[in-house]
């Protein structure tokens, strides 16, 4: 039997809900925070990461993922902010985009194109 089930929570995190769970998960990015202070030679699993916060506050966030808020705010900010915590976030989506359509006409916003434009 697994030690965790296919949402990386153990069973008494699954069997107590999801409160218990985000909160069991809140713990870990902040002891995560914590130990990244205390010792600078950490492995890649273990590193403080902005994006796991963002992607934690994003998940948890009520209402935020409703199929008419979540492109908008996309589109308006949060690119923006994956970009800033993981450089190279909209090169990769794209080009996963095109791998996963076949596409190679797919366009995607760019918004750090030095002569403005936004294609």
């Amino acid at each position: 039997m697994a030690k965790v089930n296919r949402f990386s929570a153990s069973f008494l995190e699954t069997v107590a809900g999801p409160v218990p769970g985000a909160l069991s998960e809140l713990h870990d990015l902040l002891m995560k925070a914590r130990n990244a202070t205390v010792v600078e030679a950490l492995s890649d699993e273990e590193a403080f990461k902005l994006k796991d916060y963002l992607n934690f506050f994003l998940y948890e966030t009520p209402l935020l993922n409703l199929f008419y808020v979540r492109p908008a705010l996309d589109f308006l900010f949060l690119n923006s902010m994956r970009e800033v915590a993981s450089p190279g976030f909209m090169k990769r989506s794209h080009k996963r985009a095109v791998e996963i359509t076949g596409n190679k006409n797919l366009r995607y916003l760019n918004r750090s194109r030095k002569d403005g434009g936004i294609w």
